[in-house]
C-alpha cells in the first residue's frame, strides 16, 4: 500500500481556525478519537519501534508516543492525542475480556450506598504526571500541536454506577447522584485547567456517551440538572488558558445539542448515519455556534468500496466546508476491523480535495 502524501506540513494554528469557524473550504483538517496501532505503518511506511506500547508505565511510553506523534503528522493530521499520565482514571468494575475488551456489568457497579462513595478509591489531578506529559509533549513534530483528554462526567457514571444502578439511584437517592455527578466534575475541573496550563499542550478532549441510536441515556432534564452544567465550566477553564476543547459524545443528542453548543465547546465529534436529525441538519441548525466533526459512518467506511468512500468524503466537505467550520473524520474511530484500505481512501481523499 502507498503511503499518504501531504502537501503541506501540520499546522495546528490552521486547524483550530477551522474549529472557530474562521477557515474556509481550502483547508480541511482531520479528527480521530482513536486509531487502531495497524493503520500507521502501511499509511506511513515507518515501521514501528520494538515493543509499541502506550501504556504510561510501559519502558517504550515514549519512542511509542514519539512514532504515534510523527505517524499523525505524515498522515495528514495537525494534532495528535496522548495519555494523562499517572491519572489512573475513576475504577470500574470490569469482567472477562474478548481479544482484550473489558464489559460492565449493568447492575454491578462500584457505588451503590453511602458507605461505598466513602470508600471508593477517587482519583485526584495531582496524580498527574506533569513532567511525563511535557517530555511526551515535546516529542511531536514542528507544527503538530498535542492534546490530552479524559472521560465525560455522565460517561464515567455509567461506568461506576452500572447503567441499571444509575437509573434507579437517580430516583431513590438523587442526592448520593448528585455527590457523584459532582465528585466527579470537580477533579475533571482540575484535571482540565493543570493539563491546559501546560505550553506544551493545547487542547483538551472529553469522551462520554451521553446516547444511543433513538435517544438520550437519561432524560434532558437530569442531564440538565447534574453533568451538562459541568461542561461549560470545563470550557471556561481550557479557554481561560488559550486553548481548545472538543466533546466525544455518541447517540442522538438532538434534545441537548443547544446545551452542548452553548458550553461553549469547540467542536462536537461522533455522528452516525442511523441518527435523526443527520449530520447536515445539524450542521445547517448549530454550525454557525459549534464545529461539528467527523460523521463518515463507520460501517459505512467498513462496507463501502473505494469509490463510494471517496463521493461521500467529496459530498460531506461541499455540504459543510464552505462555511469555514468543518473537520473531516470518521463517525466515531477507526477500529481493528475497519480495512486500512477503506481508511487511507477517506484521508487520501481529504488531502486531494479538501486542501
Amino acid at each position: 500500500m502507498r503511503p499518504l502524501q501531504r502537501k503541506e506540513p501540520p499546522d495546528f494554528d490552521r486547524f483550530v481556525k477551522v474549529l472557530r469557524r474562521q477557515g474556509d473550504a481550502s483547508y480541511v483538517p482531520f479528527f480521530e478519537l482513536c486509531m487502531d496501532d495497524k493503520v500507521f505503518e502501511p499509511l506511513t511506511g515507518l515501521a514501528p519501534p520494538e515493543g509499541l506500547n502506550f501504556v504510561p508505565t510501559a519502558p517504550t511510553y515514549e519512542a511509542s508516543f514519539a512514532y504515534f506523534l510523527e505517524c499523525c503528522a505524515r498522515m495528514g493530521f495537525d494534532h495528535g492525542t496522548i495519555n494523562l499520565s499517572g491519572f489512573t482514571g475513576f475504577p470500574a468494575r470490569s469482567h472477562g475480556s474478548s481479544e482484550g475488551r473489558a464489559f460492565l456489568a449493568s447492575e454491578d457497579g462500584m457505588i451503590q450506598s453511602e458507605e461505598d462513595y466513602e470508600q471508593y478509591p477517587w482519583p485526584s489531578a495531582s496524580d498527574i504526571d506533569v513532567e511525563a506529559m511535557q517530555r511526551t509533549a515535546r516529542l511531536a513534530p514542528e507544527g503538530l500541536g498535542v492534546m490530552t483528554g479524559a472521560d465525560d462526567v455522565f460517561g464515567i457514571m455509567f461506568e461506576i454506577l452500572g447503567y441499571t444502578r444509575l437509573s434507579m439511584m437517580l430516583y431513590e437517592n438523587p442526592g448520593l447522584f448528585g455527590r457523584v455527578a459532582d465528585r466527579i466534575g470537580r477533579t475533571l475541573l482540575e484535571v482540565i485547567d493543570l493539563t491546559m496550563s501546560l505550553d506544551e499542550l493545547q487542547g483538551f478532549v472529553l469522551a462520554g456517551d451521553m446516547g444511543f441510536k433513538t435517544g438520550l441515556m437519561v432524560s434532558p432534564e437530569h442531564l440538565r440538572r447534574y453533568t451538562l452544567p459541568w461542561h461549560r465550566l470545563f470550557c471556561e477553564a481550557a479557554h481561560r488558558h488559550g486553548k481548545i476543547i472538543i466533546l466525544h459524545s455518541c447517540g442522538n443528542l438532538a434534545e441537548i445539542m443547544p446545551d452542548i453548543a452553548a458550553a461553549g465547546f469547540d467542536g462536537k465529534h461522533s455522528f452516525e448515519d442511523a441518527l435523526d436529525p443527520h449530520l447536515f441538519d445539524l450542521h445547517r441548525e448549530y454550525g454557525r455556534d459549534i464545529c461539528l466533526i467527523g460523521g463518515i459512518d463507520v460501517d459505512f467506511l467498513c462496507r463501502a468500496d473505494e469509490a463510494a468512500i471517496r463521493r461521500r468524503v467529496r459530498e460531506y466537505i461541499d455540504r459543510m466546508a464552505p462555511d469555514g467550520g468543518y473537520v473531516l473524520g470518521s463517525g466515531n474511530s477507526i477500529t481493528d476491523y475497519c480495512p486500512v484500505e477503506h481508511f487511507r481512501a477517506m484521508l487520501d481523499e481529504g488531502l486531494s480535495y479538501g486542501r
